[in-house]
């Protein structure tokens, strides 16, 4: 008896149909994100300040580099009309969400998330002081810094690492820092502030909060 296995012609049209449904729903997925990946030279750039008003997420990670490395996510219905435009400026580098073309978009349609939903992700240097504003926008941290000014609307704030010096405001989001010294300042007008006691309390965090709970503590 012959066991060799025979593919019949209709399960070998069916495998090529899957594989060329696989193919057109990856390449639909690629064009359905407007992805901005960009790397600069970090040598004379002292602090990166990012206007993130639209952007909902802002991640930064530091490492040992003296390059840095840009990616932004632009999804939604107004996506390609929007862009993240970064400019260099006296040792600043300039980051922030620009509308270039010239579609109107609808009254109705004004809240930032359906016009487009924007992530931005940085890996930078060590020891650079980093300036976030944001109306919408979360921001995760992750490193070293040299000082920290970040101002949220809605969005909470996030950090395992150290800086020299930080100021940080919410409104409605909670503030968590992990970090391995701190002589913290922390005020929450309707939430709760746990911070750990910290034997070298050298950097200075001044954290507050409106609506925001407050966590300090220390890595496991």
């Amino acid at each position: 008896m012959n066991r060799n296995k025979i593919i019949k012609p209709w399960n070998f049209n069916f495998m090529a149909f899957f594989v060329l449904c696989v193919f057109i729903l990856n390449t639909l997925i690629v064009k359905a994100q407007n992805i901005l990946e960009k790397e600069i030279t970090a040598e004379k750039i002292d602090t990166i300040s990012i206007n993130a008003n639209q952007i909902f997420k802002i991640s930064v990670s530091t490492s040992q580099t003296d390059k840095i490395k840009v990616r932004s996510t632009l999804d939604g219905e107004y996506q390609n009309d929007f862009q993240v435009v970064i400019l260099e400026n006296n040792h600043t580098l300039n980051l922030h969400l620009e509308h270039l073309s010239f579609t109107e978009i609808p009254d109705d349609k004004r809240n930032a998330q359906k016009v487009v939903a924007a992530t931005l992700h940085l890996e930078i240097p060590e020891d650079l002081s980093l300036d976030i504003i944001s109306d919408i926008g979360s921001v995760d941290l992750k490193g070293d810094f040299n000082t920290l000014y970040i101002q949220l609307l809605q969005g909470h704030f996030y950090i395992i690492g150290d800086t020299k010096t930080a100021t940080i405001n919410t409104f409605d989001g909670d503030i968590h820092v992990v970090t391995k010294s701190a002589a913290v300042v922390a005020n929450s007008n309707h939430g709760k502030i746990t911070t750990d006691e910290f034997s070298k309390a050298i950097p200075i965090w001044k954290l507050k909060s409106i609506n925001g709970n407050i966590t300090v503590v220390k890595p496991d």
